[in-house]
């Protein structure tokens, strides 16, 4: 009998642990709250409202601004006094002529002008000299004059070489061709006007 305490003193221990973590499990068991069935998310954002036929938002109306007008008096072109017209061509006097006879007058001015070429070059020359004379010093107007007025008579010889070119050509022309030429060659001389356009072909 005293040979089995020790084993009864045991199983009863063993008992009491027992049931001591039988009770713990169990009470923890039941402090636990239980886990909800399903994750609710949480809602997104709204999406935002888009008008009706439309792919995007549309762009705000720009602001307008107001800006100065522009004065009407200074918008308007400055009236300048016209010109007067330049002179015609003297070969435009034979311009109701013959073909031949105008292609004559045009041959003959044009030999006219290649022989002026040489008094042609001197009178720029002397203006060329007059005009360097107005930027050196000491200035001498006679020295001025003097140069042009030796451009202004090479000017008046080569004019002179032509009109005499022209008169002998008239010699060749029989008195209608010539009282022709006369006609052109009184619009080519005839004073300019202002607004009077030059008869040309």
């Amino acid at each position: 009998m005293i040979a089995q305490r020790p084993l009864l003193i045991g199983l009863i221990v063993s008992a009491a642990l027992n049931l001591f973590l039988i009770g713990g499990i169990a009470g923890a068991l039941w402090m636990r709250p239980s886990a909800p069935s399903a994750v609710q998310k949480a809602p997104g954002p709204m999406p935002m409202e888009r008008p009706v036929g439309t792919g995007t938002a549309p762009d705000p109306a720009p602001v307008l601004q107001d800006r100065p007008q522009a004065d009407p008096a200074m918008s308007r072109p400055v009236a300048r006094p016209s010109d007067p017209p330049a002179r015609p061509a003297l070969w435009t006097a034979g311009k109701d002529l013959s073909p031949e006879t105008r292609q004559a007058l045009r041959r003959t001015l044009r030999d006219a002008n290649q022989r002026n070429r040489a008094l042609t070059r001197q009178a720029q020359a002397e203006r060329q000299a007059a005009i360097q004379l107005f930027r050196s010093g000491p200035y001498d107007p006679a020295d001025v004059s003097k140069r042009l007025g030796a451009a202004r008579a090479l000017d008046l010889e080569a004019r002179g070489n032509v009109e005499s070119a022209v008169a002998r050509f008239a010699a060749t022309l029989s008195p209608a061709e010539r009282a022709t030429l006369a006609d052109g060659l009184a619009r080519v001389y005839a004073p300019r006007q202002k607004g009077a356009k030059p008869q040309e072909d």
